[in-house]
């Protein structure tokens, strides 16, 4: 985790239609499951990926299972469930462009060139 780079020019906020506090209370885990959050909240505090905090907003976090190497649903992962806290925040004017649409564009093309590569990052 340590090679994800941080962003140490600026400063990030979130804006909030409400100002309530978000706070839900915590699912039940598993003894197992807490061990696994226990390990990976250390991994991202030593990594400088989360600091401790008094926050009044607090999320759920739940365990998901995912595939292993073998393609079985063995593993746990560690999530946070953020709709509530999508609720209070105000909705995104310019979201992000729908990912199919330069794909529509170029569909029937059987040729593409270096300069259709230059021309899609001006």
């Amino acid at each position: 985790m340590k090679d994800l780079g941080k962003c140490k020019t600026m400063q990030f906020s979130i804006d909030f239609i409400d100002e309530t506090p978000i706070y839900q209370r915590r699912h039940r885990l598993s003894k197992h499951e807490w061990e696994l959050v226990d390990e990976k909240c250390k991994e991202f505090h030593e990594d400088g990926l989360i600091q401790p905090s008094i926050s009044e907003f607090a999320v759920v976090i739940i365990m998901l299972t995912k595939k292993d190497s073998a393609g079985l649903w063995t593993k746990k992962r560690m999530c946070k469930d953020h709709k509530p806290l999508n609720l209070v925040t105000p909705q995104d004017r310019y979201p992000m462009p729908i990912h199919e649409e330069p794909f529509d564009s170029i569909r029937d093309s059987n040729i593409f060139t270096i300069l259709d590569l230059k021309q899609g990052f001006n």
